[in-house]
């Protein structure tokens, strides 16, 4: 077993194996350990008294090497011994939560269309002309999609929240991540003969020839029943389930047969092209990686290399042994050496969310002697419901205007957080069991779908355990 050594100005040390070395600071209280136990994260001894000097320290090599992903990213932190042999210390998988983000993107676009339409029809009610506002790709000029600049970020704070687990001297440690290119095309319609096919698109639409004429000529009528009249465009995605308008995404149905579909009566086994999603953003979050590689100082490692070293040394495939075959390519090594090896997986939360940020409580009216107020807001909001504003009340009861008393708006920091009794990500102990709720169940109680295997339900009461962490983002799962 391996324990982390921090000095009292947080500057990490060598890790130590002198368990009884360790024993001695703890009883003392020369030291106190942070996690271990119960959190799952790595030992940590913290030193009170105690400062190291750089310039003294032994000369070791560690290494922290990442296998890039989309939904799974593997880390391990690693050390290279004297005889070549290759130490692991951590490994493990990430499950991120990038997947999540177009959805989130679409839901928020929703909500902020639904506020530019009651704007402008607030304007066209008062007479007025409303302004035209430029599309946000114009206006804010050419960015890299939210996904990819999350999955990029993902990759990045990894490693920053290895260093704060597994603290180690950062001059003494080397970064690295495997570095993929797929190709897409070959991926989907298969390598091409010769050299000159590869630039024809293998879709076959003629330039400028619009998508529905082009999915009607392809298919030649209905997939179905081989129909001609009548004919439909039926997405094998929906766009509501973030489908595109693009040609594989489309098939061409007559009129009963896409009744019959939609019902459910006649299942279509075709895939849309989103099983390369995952390809392509790791294609776009490693091209991203190798640009910034030596202002991060990060070692990209061709995946030919990390895939010959898992072969070499036989390893089973797996994101954290990739990972782990990652930092072989990287020194080297002749073997590896799992004897003081921590397994620890990790979940990534939503630690933001604007309902939080953002809230704030009503500006309330009040009459002499109510103790309920009889409006909300000068301007009704769109989630009020039944309650007037101030401007529907004006109308209804206009000789009562100059007897209202005002109880200004007030912005809630962390409402729902202060009262609700956990977060997604917050790290429990019930029952001597550690769990990661997921949210809330019925207001008052944990949702917390691992304890169903134990307890048969998914919910637990907070009265029942104790929270021994706050969600951190990415939560030892």
């Amino acid at each position: 077993m391996l324990v982390f050594v921090m000095d009292q100005y947080d500057r990490p040390g060598h890790p130590t194996r002198r368990l009884d070395w360790v024993r001695k600071q703890v009883k003392r209280k020369w030291a106190k350990i942070v996690g271990g136990g119960i959190s799952g994260k790595p030992a940590v001894l913290v030193l009170r008294e105690r400062s190291f000097d750089r310039s003294k320290t032994v000369k070791r090599r560690f290494f922290a090497a990442l296998d890039t992903g989309f939904l799974n990213v593997g880390y391990a932190v690693t050390e290279l011994l004297a005889d070549g042999t290759l130490g692991v210390l951590l490994k493990g998988t990430l499950n991120a939560r990038t997947p999540d983000i177009r959805g989130l993107m679409d839901e928020r676009r929703m909500y902020r269309r639904a506020r530019r339409y009651h704007r402008r029809l607030n304007v066209k009610k008062k007479g007025q002309t409303p302004k035209s506002r430029p599309p946000r790709y114009e206006s804010r000029g050419k960015r890299d999609s939210v996904t990819l600049r999350h999955g990029l970020e993902t990759h990045v704070n990894l490693y920053a929240r290895l260093a704060r687990l597994a603290p180690l001297p950062d001059h003494q440690v080397r970064r690295g991540f495997e570095s993929v290119s797929f190709d897409l095309r070959a991926l989907a319609y298969g390598k091409p003969r010769t050299g000159s096919g590869y630039q024809v698109s293998p879709v076959g639409k003629a330039t400028g020839e619009k998508v529905r004429t082009f999915v009607v000529r392809r298919d030649g009528g209905c997939i179905v029943c081989g129909s001609t009249e009548h004919l439909h465009d039926h997405h094998l995605r929906k766009r509501s389930q973030q489908g595109s308008n693009r040609a594989n995404n489309q098939v061409t149905l007559c009129d009963n047969c896409h009744d019959d579909v939609h019902a459910g009566l006649i299942e279509l086994p075709i895939t849309d092209g989103a099983q390369w999603r995952d390809a392509s953003m790791v294609n776009a979050v490693c091209g991203k990686l190798r640009k910034l590689a030596r202002d991060l100082d990060l070692t990209p490692v061709p995946v030919e290399q990390s895939v010959a070293a898992r072969r070499r040394l036989a390893m089973v495939k797996t994101h954290a042994l990739d990972a782990v075959s990652v930092a072989v390519a990287m020194t080297d090594a002749a073997a590896v050496d799992y004897r003081d090896t921590l397994d620890m997986d990790m979940a990534q939360y939503r630690r933001h969310r604007r309902a939080r940020i953002h809230a704030q409580r009503d500006r309330l009216y009040y009459l002499p002697g109510d103790k309920k107020p009889v409006a909300h807001n000068r301007r009704k909001r769109s989630d009020q419901g039944d309650v007037d504003s101030l401007a529907e009340f004006r109308r209804a009861h206009p000789q009562d205007m100059g007897r209202l008393k005002v109880k200004k708006a007030v912005r809630l920091y962390t409402p729902n957080r202060a009262k609700a009794p956990a977060v997604g990500g917050d790290v429990w102990n019930i029952g001597g069991r550690r769990v990661v709720a997921q949210g809330v169940h019925s207001k008052t109680n944990l949702y917390v779908p691992d304890l169903k295997r134990v307890t048969g339900k998914v919910y637990a009461s907070p009265k029942d355990g104790v929270r021994l962490f706050w969600n951190s983002g990415m939560v030892v799962a």
